[in-house]
């Protein structure tokens, strides 16, 4: 009898050795609690399976984590991005970021006629805006077991917490290591780069659309721009403005003298075509307006020819190192950063290459 019991006892213990330490893992995980950028802590009953993304920046990184497979909606804008994967622009779409269709969520969620929660929403944290996590949740509420998390994504002092949270939902835990390994490598460098250097007065102004010299659109405190400016070593003259997204007029700027006026213009593309091309002459035709201003002739960034346009799509999500590694080259153009390289081995990452002939920063 005793031999008996002890060999039934033998047989759970070979069973427990066996089983994958990986199984265990996963098994125990879930229920789990998760915090997201929005300060919601949202609960996860069981392994996230599918994920619609209404976040640009979040879907770049379910793509650096390698779980595009996950994928079963995006918004319309997603499809758009040069840097998107082809396998993520074939996805289903379910209307624009600032606008989801949510009707079409719902019926993605269900499977059969009920909604299994391995499903995850994932949008921006902000909770006033009709795009933040509240409100998605809100506007889903009729759906049972859809789970929403807001994440930023655009700012270098929170990424590796949102992204690790991010590997976290997803299951992806090395993957996501793996990236900020890379990722924290390049910020230290920046960082050591710029470190105890004469701060030059930056201006930086943000997709100017023809406004008027009295409403220039431009970066003021908290936004995603004045944080990677700080951090590339830039006084941002709109520091002490306290709105995110500040108009500002000519001749106030001119007052304040700044040493670089960078320029930054959306694009779809991964640049722009190199001279000559019709690219090139509205990039000259941008610049040539900054430079043609009242009184800006007597302006350092002026005089110095350190007026540029860039492309503006490197300073939002997941390759914002990139644009914080332009930002701290145009600052100082003699430290040793070549964000050109932190962009390639970025895009590597994404599964994409490197387009040659395009210009990201102009003049080059």
């Amino acid at each position: 009898m005793r031999s008996r019991v002890l060999l039934i006892y033998l047989a759970v213990i070979l069973c427990i050795i066996m089983t994958p330490l990986s199984s265990l893992g996963e098994d125990t995980k879930y229920p789990m609690t998760l915090t997201d950028s929005a300060g919601r802590v949202v609960n996860i009953t069981m392994p996230i399976q599918r994920i619609i993304s209404l976040n640009t920046n979040s879907a770049e990184v379910v793509v650096m984590l390698n779980a595009v497979d996950k994928v079963v909606a995006v918004d319309v804008d997603e499809q758009k991005k040069s840097e998107m994967p082809k396998e993520l622009k074939k996805k289903q779409t379910v209307g624009k970021w600032s606008d989801p269709d949510y009707e079409m969520i719902g019926d993605i969620a269900k499977k059969g006629d009920t909604i299994v929660p391995d499903i995850v929403v994932i949008t921006y944290p902000e909770a006033d805006k009709p795009y933040g996590a509240a409100a998605v949740e809100k506007g889903l509420a009729s759906f049972k077991n859809i789970t929403v998390v807001g994440f930023k994504l655009s700012r270098p002092e929170n990424m590796s917490e949102e992204i690790t949270k991010i590997g976290t939902l997803l299951n992806k835990e090395k993957e996501a290591e793996d990236y900020l390994d890379w990722y924290e490598g390049h910020k230290k460098k920046i960082k050591e780069a710029v470190r105890g250097k004469a701060l030059p007065k930056v201006y930086v102004e943000v997709w100017n659309t023809g406004a008027g010299l009295g409403a220039l659109p431009s970066a003021g405190m908290g936004s995603a721009l004045y944080n990677q400016i700080k951090y590339a070593g830039g006084n941002n003259i709109c520091s002490k403005i306290e709105q995110m997204s500040p108009t500002v007029d000519w001749e106030w700027v001119t007052t304040m003298n700044p040493d670089v006026i960078v320029s930054l213009q959306s694009t779809d593309n991964i640049g722009w075509e190199r001279t000559p091309s019709a690219d090139s002459v509205k990039l000259e035709k941008i610049r040539s307006e900054i430079l043609s201003r009242p009184g800006a002739s007597a302006i350092s960034a002026v005089k110095n020819d350190r007026v540029y346009v860039v492309s503006g799509s490197q300073f939002y999500g997941l390759d914002s190192i990139v644009g914080v590694g332009y930002f701290a080259k145009l600052f100082y153009p003699e430290v040793d950063l070549d964000p050109e390289q932190i962009y390639k081995e970025y895009l590597e990452r994404m599964g994409l290459e490197y387009p040659g002939g395009r210009i990201l920063i102009y003049p080059n």
